[in-house]
């Protein structure tokens, strides 16, 4: 009795797996464009509006709003 080899399948699983989680990968990018934006606008408006602000000190509005 000969017995039919099963074709293997393995390369087009990891295929199908790779696409799978590009596609993941790019609905999640395209989901976070426009997040920032009205940051980005406030920060063009006034650049004091960003934390990252050269001479910005975090510790005095933490200090602030304690008080």
């Amino acid at each position: 009795m000969i017995e039919q080899q099963e074709k293997d399948n393995f390369w087009l699983y990891v295929g199908a797996g790779v696409i799978a989680f590009g596609a993941v990968v790019f609905m999640i990018k395209g989901g976070e464009h426009g997040k920032y934006e009205t940051a980005k606008k406030l920060i063009a408006e006034d650049a004091h509006n960003s934390a990252y602000a050269i001479g910005h000190d975090v510790s005095k509005k933490m200090n602030q709003d304690v008080q």
